[in-house]
This record gives structure tokens, sequence and C-alpha cells, in this order.
């Protein structure tokens, strides 16, 4: 794994995205894909289903199956996340979004758009779980190769190719680099694919996890798990009610959590 990991570093810095392929095995990509069409038909059948230009986007998908809580940490993704941004990095959100044909192009935008330009380094990476093969005709991301490295956005003009990838691949992108989901000019094709985007550890998270992650998942979590969603403290940021000694001394890094998903009410002498 350590040659495939420099390799897609290297493709990275290079033109702004990577594709890994094969990185996850076609039984598991079609048990992913049956998971993404039950929730979309679930939301779309009570009516809370969120629609953008066509597209069905479905939003915390750490809450809606295990099959997406266990994508987070990947070994290829947390190598990849962990030596762009840092070791201790968050996970922001994990969504999907379903291309239906006609649906109409996503304008151009980097996803790390909300931090002041210029940016000269990647403070967030966005993984995409292709799966669906992405191709020109079903909507695959269009993007900017090397645009990662300009420090301006670019003209609304700009030449953008499509982010083609067999099903199963996994897709890196540097936060700086400009792309938009593309047009699907199939007859009855959607195109089905796995976004988890990720930030440096000072970053405000795009999915507050603390509030939404599900009560009775919290139990389950690996330590991994609980770090990336942001019940870690870090650099003594997150606690509550001051620092466990727990965590001032170095016995833990991740504190207990209450059905609030906050650190618990501590017993004597656990804070100073």
């Amino acid at each position: 794994m350590d040659e495939t990991v420099s390799d897609a570093l290297d493709r990275l810095a290079d033109t702004g995205f990577c594709v890994i392929e094969g990185a996850l095995p076609p039984d598991t990509i079609a048990a992913l894909k049956a998971e993404i069409d039950a929730v979309a038909a679930r939301e779309r059948a009570d009516e809370t289903c969120w629609y953008s230009h066509g597209n069905q986007r479905i939003f915390m998908l750490a809450n809606k199956g295990k099959a997406f809580l266990d994508l987070i940490e990947h070994p290829l993704v947390l190598a990849l996340a962990r030596a762009v941004l840092d070791p201790d990095c968050l996970l922001s959100s994990i969504t999907a979004n379903i291309a239906n044909p006609g649906n109409t192009a996503q304008h151009l935008h980097a996803d790390q758009g909300y931090i002041p330009l210029p940016w000269p380094r990647a403070e967030v990476v966005n993984f995409i779980w292709v799966v669906d093969p992405f191709t020109e005709r079903n909507g695959a991301t269009r993007i900017i190769p090397g645009s990662h490295k300009c420090m301006t956005p670019p003209a609304p003009d700009a030449e953008t190719l499509p982010l083609c990838a067999p099903q199963g691949a996994l897709v890196c992108m540097d936060g700086r680099v400009w792309h938009g989901t593309g047009s699907n000019l199939t007859q009855d094709t959607p195109r089905r694919g796995i976004f988890a985007y990720y930030c440096r550890p000072y970053i405000r998270q795009q999915e507050n996890f603390s509030r939404s992650l599900r009560r009775d998942l919290l139990a389950g979590l690996s330590d991994t798990q609980r770090a990336l969603l942001g019940f870690d403290i870090w650099q003594g940021l997150g606690a509550v009610n001051g620092l466990p000694t727990a965590w001032m001394d170095g016995r833990r890094r991740v504190g207990p959590t209450d059905e609030d998903g906050l650190f618990a009410t501590a017993a004597k002498g656990q804070f100073r």
C-alpha cells in the first residue's frame, strides 16, 4: 500500500487529483449501491430528500448504514488524508450524490472556498468512492487539472475535463482544485458516488456530528471513528467543562461521552 499511497500523493500534487483503481471489491460496491438506493427511496417516500438541479443528495451517511460509517476509516483514505492534511485530521462530512439523467451541471467550485484566497496549501481533501463508473456521458465530475496551483478562481468559461473512473475506484481531490458535477446525458442511468470530505483539525466540520450522530451508534464507534468525527480533544480544543486529567497526562485522547455525544459527567478528580 505504501507504493500506492506514494504514487497517489505525487499525482495529487501534480494535477490536484488522483484515481486509485480497484480500491473496493465488486461485492462491497454492490452492497453500497443497494444501501444508497434504499436510503434514496426512503427519503423520497417520506419527502425528506434533498434535490439540487436534478441531483439527489443524501447527507449524514454516518447515520444511514454501517457500510458507510466503515468507509471513513478505510486505510487508503486515512493514509492520504493524514499525509496531506494532518495526522489528526477530521471527517467533515460523508454524503452521496445521485446524478440523475437530465440533471444540470454544477457550478465550478473548490471545496475550501470558504477560506480566503490565496491558498498556499490544501486545507481539505475530498474523496469519491466510485459506485457507478464515472463517464463523460453519465455526469462524471468536471475538473480543471492543475487549478490547485493557481491562487485565483478560474475564468467562467475555463475548459474542464471529465474525471472518468471505473467502478470501485477511489478518487482524491485537493481542496483547492476547481470542479463540479457533470451533466448526465443518458436516458435512464443514474450515476452514484459517495463523497467523504476531510479537513484539518482546527476547521469547523460541515456536519455537526456531536448533535446529529444517532445516539445508539456512539457505543459502537471505534477509537479512530470517534476521533475522526470530532469527539477527540485536539491541542486543548473541543473540551467540555475543562480538560479531563486523563487527557492532561496523556492517558486518553478521546473522552467518554454521554447520551448527547458530549463528554460524560466526570467522577470526582477526573477534571482539574
